[in-house]
């Protein structure tokens, strides 16, 4: 049997995946997606989007509860049942969806949705009639329904290898354009791995691929805290030693990148590289000091018209001659950069000193403000001379070193990848300095850290600074590699990239920004059919996080271990509250 509220639960997780379904059948996502082969030609992204939806539903309808302080995991039997319901669920919304689009007569339903036509019905139905393929969509869904929530039960030790595997073997089938060139490089036979009809992974080369990336942490799960104890027991020289090495092997890697990989994904990576600056700037003002900015596409544009100026750009007047600006320096660029940096320093204590006792959703909705008002001003005709107005800026510096110029896409990747190293030092420094505890003291709880003796005044206004400082570098090499600036480039858009960055991977961690960045930037820049669904992309990913791992990616140990204490607290107060205040309600009625 299952309990009434278990069954709620996989009602509502059941509806929800089957408007998810039609709802991404409706924009056009599955149909455009049919043409990524992930597997052969029996598995492709937009089957995967369909599939995703009941075994999402199901693995939700099972999430373990808090009780007693601990994380309760539910039992098999009704959690697969529950699983089933709401897979049921999934898959006759579904069904329900294409039956309603041919009920019309021919094209009706186009003139509202364009993306419907015979070939999203006959992906919906599996190439069947109407009554068949509804058929399979309930079966399927129901199937998927409970094997998402049998995987949820199974224990950690289990779910975690064979979660690594399933994701190593996506990223995999999605990065076809770039690991068989990697392997040709390196004269290594890729027919094995990768289709050459398809495009995606061999049947053989996607079972290989699974085993072994489930087989490593499952081995280094066993393995891993006796060669961590020994490498604990290792003396100091042989520990820098060793760490040194690991070092200098990834700088080789990142060196040689580029060469093995050409010059259009290496553009790719150079973009990853300049939102990567954003997002380690904004992780030090959302992830560590606990500020939430939405308008950090000021210091965007800061860094770039800044760099603009100082190094001798030109701007176009409103008869289209090119002329200097009303301020202009003709500095080196790299002599430029600090002055840069102080210069956005400045300015984000100036934007952080209004909003000093402002905390949540109002600092947020006051700095999404600053970032519109940047926006304006650089389009101004207040600041026309300055900035060029709706024209913009051309003529940038190219940050040359002798013969050599930044603005090739693989020499760009090699600047980048100098200022990403510095900003990841320096983020790093700052948390596990005195500032970063301080910050951390007030992401935690404002008043008992100004209780204990943090001045948060100083260490707010240090944030922004810092932040500031670190984001504005973005926007110093989004000038150099494009060369001119327009306004048009430092929309809202931006800001809500970076946050979006920073959540997705983890508030507070590094190797989160580094990994949200390579999926929000990296994989939209691989992928030709994301670029129309980029917002809706990003959406939903936010979205998914916020439900299956608030925590982020890959998160900061202090901020989980908050999260989940926030969680605890949570439960026991509806816990303690809820039955009180409702036996209070009912004997004031009666």
């Amino acid at each position: 049997m299952i309990a009434s509220k278990l069954l709620r639960r996989a009602t509502a997780a059941g509806l929800i995946g089957g408007v998810v379904v039609v709802y991404l059948a409706l924009v056009g996502m599955v149909e455009k997606f049919e043409v990524r082969h992930l597997v052969g030609d029996w598995l492709n992204l937009g089957k995967l989007m369909l599939a995703l939806a009941p075994l999402l539903a199901g693995y939700l309808v099972t999430r373990p509860r808090v009780r007693g302080g601990r994380l309760v995991q539910p039992s098999p039997g009704p959690s697969t049942m529950a699983g089933l319901i709401s897979g049921v669920l999934t898959g006759g919304l579904a069904a329900l969806g294409v039956a309603f689009v041919q009920l019309f007569p021919d094209g009706a339903v186009r003139n509202i949705f364009v993306a419907v036509s015979p070939t999203l019905l006959s992906i919906m139905t599996f190439g069947k009639s109407l009554p068949v393929g509804a058929l399979l969509l309930v079966a399927a869904g129901a199937l998927l329904g409970a094997l998402g929530a049998t995987y949820r039960t199974l224990p950690e030790r289990l779910r975690h290898p064979l979660s690594v595997g399933l994701a190593t073997t996506f990223l995999f089938a999605l990065l076809q354009r770039i690991i068989p060139q990697l392997l040709f490089y390196l004269n290594l036979d890729s027919t094995w791995l990768y289709s050459t009809s398809f495009g995606g992974l061999t049947p053989i080369g996607a079972v290989v691929v699974l085993v072994v990336a489930t087989g490593l942490p499952a081995l280094w799960a066993a393995r891993g805290p006796r060669i961590r104890e020994r490498v604990a027991q290792l003396p100091p020289a042989r520990r820098r030693a060793l760490n040194l090495s690991r070092l200098l092997l990834l700088a080789l890697v990142l060196a040689l990148l580029p060469r093995l990989i050409g010059s259009t994904l290496s553009q790719v990576l150079g973009q990853i590289g300049v939102f990567l600056l954003m997002g380690l700037g904004l992780n030090i003002v959302v992830g560590y000091a606990g500020l939430l900015d939405l308008g950090y596409v000021a210091f965007f544009a800061t860094g770039a018209y800044l760099t603009a100026l100082f190094t001798g750009a030109h701007l176009v007047t409103s008869l289209g001659a090119v002329a200097s600006p009303g301020f202009v320096l003709h500095l080196n660029f790299y002599a430029a950069v600090p002055l840069v940096i102080l210069v956005a320093a400045f300015i984000g204590l100036l934007i952080g000193a209004p909003v000093l006792r402002l905390r949540g959703d109002y600092l947020a909705i006051v700095t999404l403000g600053f970032g519109e008002i940047a926006r304006v001003l650089v389009a101004s005709s207040w600041l026309q001379k300055f900035t060029g107005g709706p024209q913009g800026l051309r003529d940038i510096t190219d940050a040359h070193i002798g013969g050599v110029g930044f603005r090739d896409p693989q020499p760009f990747y090699y600047l980048v990848l100098a200022f990403c190293a510095l900003a990841i030092f320096v983020s790093a420094r700052l948390a596990d300095s005195r500032v970063g505890r301080a910050w951390s003291a007030m992401r935690e709880d404002e008043l008992a850290a100004e209780a204990m003796g943090v001045s948060t005044v100083r260490y707010k206004l240090l944030a922004f600074a810092m932040g500031a400082a670190v984001g504005c570098l973005s926007g110093t090499l989004f000038a150099v590699q494009i060369g001119s600036l327009t306004p048009d480039s430092f929309t809202i858009f931006v800001s809500i990239t970076a946050l979006a960055v920073v959540v997705l991977g983890g508030m507070g961690s590094i190797r989160g920004v580094l990994v949200g960045t390579m999926l929000l930037i990296g994989l939209p820049g691989l992928l030709d059919e994301f670029e129309e669904y980029r917002l809706l992309v990003y959406g939903a990913a936010l979205i998914a996080v916020m439900i299956l791992r608030p925590q982020g990616l890959i998160p900061n140990v202090r901020r989980m271990r908050e999260l989940q204490e926030e969680e605890v607290a949570q439960d026991q107060w509806l816990k303690e509250e809820v039955p009180a205040a409702t036996v209070a309600g009912g004997g004031g009625g009666s």
